[in-house]
């Protein structure tokens, strides 16, 4: 009998054998730790201020990913006047067994975002997504990246094609880069939104220094508010390398910087670039739309407008200081803190 011919049959299929039980046996404690670490923290806070709970939970996945799904998630941000909350029908988090630095989310069914103004009156938003989809990386405990794709957000008040929002760490200065996209969005006539209904695309390109200040949040072990308050202190500002929008016939470009001031209000100003604004301000005054100061912003708009003459671009400067917006030396309304 050779036993030398047997090895070489059924070794691999032994050695394949330990192989899968090996894998079998990781995704189970992986599996099983994710799955307690979920139970831990329903109903109760996953960083300062920051409240999770769900009606369902199950785990799939096996052999290489560990799969959370989640019914009837809750998700409750202290916010300048009362929490904020979103609710989603569905939801599940996705990662590698061998990779747990990278995680992918995905939301499903109704969405449903509440919040309080400044009045007190509560706003709720509510939008079926055809796919609503983020990813975050972490380094060294903190998150380094973070991306959302939503696409076909169907809602009866703001609907959009396309959104997207875009964060990281710049691996080069301390800052953080954020770039948030929209295409093809449209705000229903009762809202009265300010140039028209649609807004066929926005891009808001910009940098927050110092990033350091937003260490602990991103390590989940910070309020944002006190995040803001140390950027703040920090003479933190807002570099905006990049904002254009096409709203109705406008088409506008510019760049600016911004800060907080110590009531915790935007200041700073956005130079800005208009095109195609004779016909919208002509409208304006055939249907007595030129109200003058103080009656937000199209209207400080179309009260600057309405001073010009000629068929070229508009340069127009949208300050922001002591608590007052202004359009060029037109003041437009009052600014809200921000927390």
């Amino acid at each position: 009998m050779n036993y030398s011919h047997r090895f070489w049959l059924f070794g691999p299929v032994g050695l394949f054998a330990i192989l899968m039980l090996g894998v079998m046996g990781y995704w189970w404690i992986t599996s099983s730790a994710v799955a307690r670490k979920l139970d831990a923290i329903n109903g109760h806070e996953i960083a300062p201020g920051i409240k999770v709970s769900f009606a369902r939970k199950a785990m799939s996945g096996f052999p290489f990913r560990v799969d959370s799904e989640l019914d009837g998630l809750r998700v409750e941000i202290p916010a300048a006047h009362g929490p904020m909350v979103w609710t989603a029908e569905h939801f599940a988090m996705h990662a590698l067994t061998y990779n747990h630095a990278q995680f992918i989310f995905e939301a499903a069914g109704q969405q449903v975002l509440t919040w309080r103004g400044e009045s007190g009156v509560q706003h709720i938003y509510r939008f079926l997504p055809g796919l609503l989809r983020a990813s975050a990386i972490a380094q060294r405990g903190e998150l380094s990246r973070f991306d959302l794709d939503l696409l076909d957000a169907a809602s009866p008040d703001v609907s959009a094609a396309r959104f997207q929002l875009h964060l990281r760490k710049d691996p080069k200065i301390d800052g953080l880069d954020f770039v948030i996209e929209a295409d093809g969005v449209h705000i229903a006539p009762d809202l009265d939104p300010a140039f028209g209904s649609d807004i066929k695309s926005f891009r808001l390109d910009a940098m927050m220094s110092p990033g350091a200040s937003f260490d602990g949040l991103l390590g989940g072990h910070a309020d944002w508010r006190a995040a803001m308050e140390d950027w703040r202190t920090r003479h933190g500002g807002v570099l905006v390398n990049t904002i254009a929008m096409n709203w109705g016939k406008l088409a506008i470009a510019g760049k600016g910087a911004m800060a907080v001031d110590e009531m915790h209000r935007p200041m700073g100003a956005l130079r800005l670039r208009v095109d195609d604004w004779q016909p919208l301000v002509q409208q304006a005054q055939q249907r007595g739309w030129l109200k003058g100061a103080h009656d937000g912003l199209a209207a400080g708009f179309f009260a600057l407008a309405g001073n010009m003459q000629g068929s070229g671009p508009l340069a127009a400067m949208l300050g922001f200081k002591d608590g007052v917006m202004s359009v060029g030396s037109i003041p437009a309304g009052l600014l809200s803190p921000l927390y």
